[in-house]
């Protein structure tokens, strides 16, 4: 139940923070270098922990919810392979959408 509720919360702020890249023109190359490390460690708590939850509840409880979190896992890797420069934001927001996805599931879960 606490892993769930962490996850909820971590889900929340990256989809945040993609948000936040999304609609915010940076500047400054320094803040736009803080803001790829902010997306970076929010995307690697993300997956970890999706990770963590999807194996507990598909081999635990047997939930066959839990391998939709899997392609949520996997989706930024798919994601990171299809992306150039021009079509970032196109892909941001499918990433976004992957992120939504994964959280109406752990809140299915809880």
């Amino acid at each position: 139940m606490f892993i769930i509720t962490t996850g909820i919360i971590i889900n929340i702020l990256s989809i945040i923070v993609l948000l936040i890249g999304l609609f915010h023109k940076f500047e400054y190359p320094k803040h736009k270098a803080m803001f790829g490390y902010t997306v970076v460690g929010s995307m690697l708590i993300y997956i970890l922990l999706l990770s963590i939850i999807a194996i507990y509840e598909l081999f635990a409880k047997h939930n066959l919810y839990s391998l939709i979190l899997f392609l949520c896992v996997i989706a930024p890797f798919v994601i990171g392979k299809l992306v150039n420069y021009n079509s970032l934001r196109k892909y941001t927001i499918i990433q976004i959408w992957c992120y939504l996805t994964s959280l109406i599931i752990l809140l299915i879960l809880l």
